[in-house]
């Protein structure tokens, strides 16, 4: 879900139940705070009263997390039935799991995601499913012993066997960036916001300058950033390392806040971590808090190189900088920031890049 936490949260979000109008000028808009099973927290989704009726994301699939739900609808003198759109920020379970469920209830209703979130949401449980070995293929090539991969591997297979707390579901409509989302009384902006997941959205009401930011920004969490393999087994064009495509989270997600910092936004409404009434400290907190571990992931490396005498892979860097850290239970987000560090390092031009005789991706500081 969620890396180091990074607050600036009103305690209101950590109750679950309704939170009516709490953006004045948007009375339409409400506060739906449901449970989570996860240290996160309960995650925050909003219901706007308008027409059509909408939500955006639904919250886990759980018996408790419906029944929030249900009294909080009931309250406003509403039901299942009622919904007519569900816009998702993106497809994790916390904010696609109860899209179905509303769906049997309404069947008029259409959900609305980005496009590239159209296949994740529409086969999650097959997708889930697929992501062992991806990510097994990018930490092998990241250098991680065999034995390590085993264990997390297995690991990964039987949360993906799990109940994921989601069903899927039919998408209705994709949108893209710059795309507007119509009701009766306002209209919310499209913002495409990747890092998190590569199809992550943003909705902004620019007359009330109110932000959705679903998980790309929280009052109570960083989010980690996303990087598994995409499907494409072949080698990206052109590329002399021969790597597959993969999603470089990381990169894109700082680049999508530097670029939310030249706009103009009054309260971020978050999934997780209250009411945000500071948009400008938390975008530049979310930004300082990256900044942080790439230099200190960057000091890492070149500690591990002058200690081996050799270049060295993301795993090698991981262990120097997490060296307390356990590497079935807790390396995977962790090495995810790592690779993003050093993706970011080479777009800067301040890592080389070369691949060794076992095939694994080193890395050595320039001076």
């Amino acid at each position: 879900m969620a890396s180091d936490s990074s607050s600036d949260s009103s305690s209101e979000g950590s109750r679950a139940g309704l939170r009516r109008s709490p953006i004045p000028s948007r009375p339409e808009i409400h506060q739906i705070v449901l449970p989570t099973p996860w240290p996160i927290g309960p995650v925050q989704i909003y219901l706007i009263e308008s027409e059509p009726l909408t939500l955006i994301d639904t919250g886990v699939r759980s018996p408790e997390s419906r029944a929030v739900l249900e009294a909080a609808l009931d309250e406003l003198g509403h039901g299942f039935e009622d919904v007519r759109r569900v816009v998702l920020t993106h497809f994790h379970e916390d904010h696609l799991g109860q899209a179905q469920m509303l769906r049997e209830h309404s069947p008029e209703l259409e959900v609305w995601c980005h496009e590239d979130e159209r296949e994740w949401c529409e086969d999650f449980s097959a997708m889930r499913n697929e992501w062992v070995e991806p990510t097994e293929a990018l930490f092998r090539e990241s250098g991680v012993p065999e034995d390590v991969l085993v264990r997390q591997s297995a690991e990964r297979r039987r949360h993906a066997e799990e109940d994921p707390l989601c069903d899927p579901t039919r998408i209705d409509r994709t949108l893209r960036d710059g795309d507007r989302v119509p009701f009766k009384d306002l209209e919310l902006g499209v913002i495409h916001a990747p890092g998190h997941t590569q199809g992550h959205l943003l909705l902004h009401d620019p007359d009330a300058g109110v932000l959705f930011t679903g998980d790309h920004l929280m009052g109570n969490a960083v989010p980690f950033t996303f990087y598994s393999y995409l499907l494409d087994e072949s080698p990206e064009v052109d590329d002399l390392l021969a790597r597959r495509p993969r999603f470089r989270g990381l990169p894109l997600y700082l680049a999508s806040l530097r670029s939310l910092r030249r706009q103009k936004f009054r309260t971020i409404l978050p999934a997780h971590g209250g009411i945000l009434d500071r948009p400008d400290q938390v975008i530049q907190d979310a930004i300082l808090f990256y900044e942080v571990r790439i230099q200190r992931i960057e000091r890492g490396l070149a500690a591990a190189v002058e200690e081996f005498g050799r270049p060295v892979s993301a795993y090698d860097v991981w262990r120097r900088v997490f060296p307390k850290a356990d590497p079935v239970s807790e390396m995977r987000t962790r090495l995810y920031m790592v690779l993003g560090a050093l993706d970011w390092l080479a777009d800067q031009g301040r890592v080389a890049i070369a691949r060794d005789a076992d095939g694994i991706l080193v890395y050595t500081p320039f001076a």
